[in-house]
C-alpha cells in the first residue's frame, strides 16, 4: 500500500477551483494593484495621501459580484432567480457607478495639485 491510501485519501486528477474562487482571485488581485499605487504614491509624493478615494475601492467587489451574478443566473443557481439576479446586477452598477463618480474627480484632483 502506499502512503497516501493508508491515510485514506485517493489520488486524484487536477480539480480547477469554482469560478466564484476564480473571480474572488482576480478581484484579491486588483485590490493589490490599487493598494500599491497608493502606498507608491504616498511614497513618491514625501508622505501624499489620497484624499476622498476610498470609493473607487467598490469598483472591484461591484464587478466580482457581478460577474459571479450573471454566471450563475446562465446556470440557473442565482439566489433569488432572474429576478433576484437583476436586482443584484443593478445594485452591482450602482456600487461601481457610485465609486466612479465619487472617487475619480478626488483622484484626478490629487494628480492636478
Amino acid at each position: 500500500m502506499t502512503e497516501t491510501q493508508t491515510n485514506g485519501q485517493q489520488e486524484g486528477g487536477y480539480t480547477p477551483a469554482s469560478f466564484e474562487k476564480r473571480t474572488a482571485a482576480w478581484m484579491g488581485i486588483a485590490y493589490t494593484v490599487m493598494l500599491c499605487f497608493v502606498l507608491n504614491y504616498a511614497l513618491y509624493t514625501g508622505g501624499g495621501n489620497l484624499p476622498g478615494t476610498f470609493p473607487l475601492f467598490l469598483i472591484p467587489v461591484s464587478v466580482a459580484l457581478a460577474a459571479i451574478l450573471i454566471h450563475r443566473m446562465k446556470q440557473r443557481t442565482c439566489p433569488g432567480g432572474v429576478a433576484g439576479g437583476i436586482f443584484g446586477l443593478v445594485l452591482c452598477a450602482v456600487g461601481a457607478a457610485l465609486g466612479l463618480l465619487l472617487g475619480f474627480p478626488a483622484l484626478l484632483g490629487a494628480f492636478i495639485r
